[in-house]
């Protein structure tokens, strides 16, 4: 009996689900402590004996064996079947949902039921009489399972419970997560078994080996965080460690109980470096089996970075990293935060969040409403679904800090003894009182003089100006507008052991990048955005300041217009600069960091408009089996990215398409915002490449590997053939 084109028997497949359900009842402990004893296991295991039992009617043998016609959905007779043999709910929800939501088999059963789409002997009774019904009581016989007679039951009312506004008020919160999670695991083993995965690894405490190989003593809020078995807050300065802090806590969390652990980050460059650190022998894991990533151009870094096995394709290793089996993902806040909005998997979503660990570095860091709707997830997280958290900052105001342990009711917070505080004096603040274009021969200086230099600019354009203007023997660009195939060997250029003298860049290299440059020349910021600037300068105090010191963080005290769009914040910036020049020419001790974070940070309510009890009750009203298109959408929109190909590149995009390298001709688009797309309306025409099913912009402005993306317009660029 047939499961796959390939020939692979049913028997075999049920099988390799089997051995998957083991694999995963290691690695998700907590899922059982929504149901009794051990009725979750069960259930899976009968959910997966039942799941594709209808692939043995005769219509689908003739689809795997002769490539014959088949429309009717095997799920719907497997489910009929279980019915025969169970009066679990639950278990009948998760066979029939295995590859459809319920809406799309409530239109099926539409169909079926008006005959209009299918002939006599596409009815669900025609296709129960051609079950093999003595290969499927051969089958349960081996399962030792007792033979039934069968009989068709309703579906319609199974799914009319799950799609009915009003049948699913009468539904508790309970239910609502048993379904959520048997129907996600049977699907995940499926997927995983049909993937050939057998393994889904967990991370043992022999990994963690690389926190105690070192010839440096931990510090006391390091061990203080490794020896925390609650969630915690951890506030300690940039450069000291809070990796290492995080990694021994969620050590111990595992040695209690085994779970997913998401490493959260904001910008894909640090989410990259963190993946590859993690990944290291020294650094981390060790197995970079073990770390996975996610966010917008992952598929790109896991081509460049990981080792493909032999016989295996990029596709499966990207695959790999979105499956429930990485057991430690470095993410993005949005991959996480797109399950509350009921985004397409979000069973799946939750069923991985199940008794997780979440470590969120500088949680402060994105705007206003998005820490909100963080706080309030996490929140939710920990009452609904066992998870445990750890959050560290270097440049979080005290106002934040209180609503993070008020809302989640985090009792423990660690920070650094005062004697590692105060002799911490790594940095000196000069304000400079001309705009950054007016300070060329300024870094020029300090070029020429032999010292690493790091410029910060708020804007890609202004990055571009300054790097363009300063003479370096080795210097590196990094910015959002390059494209993937560029951004991602600069990453590597900034982080090998022989960094460019020059490093020019904006926001992107704020948090998590593990840089160390002698000083640094930065256009004016909000102090906490400044702070994490700063703390690539001196980071690994290889000299302590003294106050005859010449300063080695140079701030801009210029505000221009295009600076207020980026911080909306009244008068943030402005706020900034006066605290500053009152340091100003003294060395920072890092004391001195939380009052100056509070005197500039206007507090604010955290549920000034019930955001929190509206967030909640849509959380609270989502349920499996559906589709959620109107708050999928509301999701999305929240990017504001466009991918673009520049019309230099395209040439280069042709032969990679030719040669159907489609991922390589990926890599060559860039990213540009909205509003940018908007002003250069008039330079985009749309092509269509053949044997590429995609029609996409090109650009007409000019592009270089160096510099990027730039608002310069390519004229007299010959049209070509394909354009629409």
């Amino acid at each position: 009996m047939l499961a796959k084109s390939d020939g692979l028997s049913l028997e075999q497949h049920t099988q390799d689900l089997l051995d998957v359900a083991e694999e995963f009842k290691k690695a998700f402990p907590t899922l059982e402590k929504f149901f009794k004893s051990s009725e979750f296991w069960n259930d899976l295991k009968f959910s997966i004996l039942f799941h594709d039992i209808g692939k043995s009617t005769k219509g689908f043998q003739n689809l795997m064996s002769n490539n014959q016609k088949y429309r009717f959905r095997h799920e719907v007779l497997s489910a009929i079947v279980a019915q025969n043999y169970t009066d679990n709910e639950m278990i009948i929800n998760a066979v029939l949902s295995h590859h459809k939501n319920f809406d799309k088999l409530k239109e099926l059963f539409n169909e079926y039921d008006n005959n209009e789409k299918y002939n006599q002997d596409r009815w669900i009774s025609k296709e129960f009489e051609e079950l093999d019904f003595f290969w499927i009581n051969k089958f349960l016989l081996t399962q030792n399972i007792e033979i039934r007679e069968l009989k068709i039951n309703d579906l319609k009312s199974v799914v009319k419970k799950w799609t009915s506004k009003r049948s699913r008020r009468k539904i508790s919160e309970l239910e609502k997560f048993q379904n959520i999670f048997l129907s996600a695991s049977l699907s995940i083993c499926d997927h995983n078994a049909s993937a050939g995965i057998q393994k889904i690894p967990i991370i043992e405490q022999d990994n963690f080996n690389f926190l105690y190989n070192t010839k440096y003593k931990p510090y006391h809020h390091q061990k203080a965080s490794w020896n925390t078995k609650e969630n915690a807050l951890l506030i300690a300065p940039t450069g000291q460690g809070k990796t290492e802090s995080s990694l021994g806590w969620l050590q111990t969390q595992l040695s209690i109980r085994q779970g997913r652990a998401f490493y959260i980050l904001p910008f894909t460059a640090s989410i990259n470096a963190m993946t590859k650190r993690v990944s290291n022998k020294g650094k981390g894991f060790g197995d970079e089996s073990l770390v996975g990533l996610l966010h917008g151009k992952s598929k790109f870094f896991i081509d460049e970075y990981y080792e493909r096995k032999e016989g295996q394709s990029l596709k499966d290793l990207i695959d790999i990293n979105k499956k429930i089996i990485k057991p430690f993902k470095v993410v993005t806040p949005f991959q996480i935060l797109k399950w509350a909005f009921g985004v397409k998997g979000f069973e799946k979503g939750f069923t991985e969040l199940a008794g997780s660990y979440l470590i969120f570095d500088e949680i402060h860091i994105y705007d206003r409403e998005l820490f909100r709707r963080i706080l309030f997830f996490i929140e939710w997280l920990i009452e609904k679904l066992e998870v445990k958290v750890f959050i560290m900052t270097a440049t979080m105001p005290t106002f934040m800090q209180e609503h993070i342990k008020n809302t989640l009711n985090i009792k423990k917070e660690i920070r650094p003894d005062k004697k590692l505080i105060n002799g911490i004096k790594r940095h000196k603040i000069k304000l400079l009182d001309l705009a950054i274009d007016k300070q060329k021969s300024f870094i020029q200086s300090k070029i020429d003089d032999s010292k690493t230099v790091l410029v910060v600019c708020n804007t890609v354009a202004k990055a571009q100006e300054m790097y363009d203007a300063i003479e370096c023997d080795t210097k590196t660009l990094l910015h959002s507008g390059f494209n993937a195939r560029d951004r991602t060997k600069k990453e590597k250029e900034v982080q090998s052991d022989n960094k460019p003298q020059l490093l020019v860049g904006t926001q992107a290299i704020e948090v998590s990048l593990d840089i160390d440059y002698d000083l640094i020349v930065t256009e004016p910021a909000p102090l906490d955005a400044l702070l994490q600037r700063f703390g690539r300068v001196n980071r690994e105090e290889k000299r302590v300041m003294k106050e005859n010191d010449e300063a080695n963080c140079f701030v801009i005290s210029v505000i221009e217009d295009v600076h207020k769009l980026i911080y909306k914040e009244e008068n943030l910036i402005e706020n900034t600069l006066l605290e500053l020049e009152k340091i100003e020419n003294i060395v920072v001790n890092e004391d001195m960091v939380q009052s100056l974070l509070d005197k500039i940070y206007e507090p604010f309510e955290l549920n000034f408009d019930d955001l929190r009890e509206q967030f909640r009750g849509y959380l609270d009203n989502l349920y499996p089996f559906n589709i959620y298109e109107e708050s999928e959408e509301g999701f999305f929109s929240q990017f504001d990215g466009i991918e673009v190909l520049p019309i230099e590149l395209e040439d280069e995009f042709r032969q990679f398409i030719e040669n159907k390298k489609y991922l390589e001709a990926e890599k060559l688009f860039v990213s540009i915002s909205k509003n940018r797309y908007r002003m250069h309306k008039d330079k985009i025409t749309f092509f269509e490449a053949y044997g590429y099913k995609r029609v996409f912009p090109v650009v007409a402005l000019h592009y270089s590997s160096d510099i990027g993306l730039t608002n310069d317009e390519v004229e007299n660029i010959e049209q070509r053939n394909g354009y629409l």
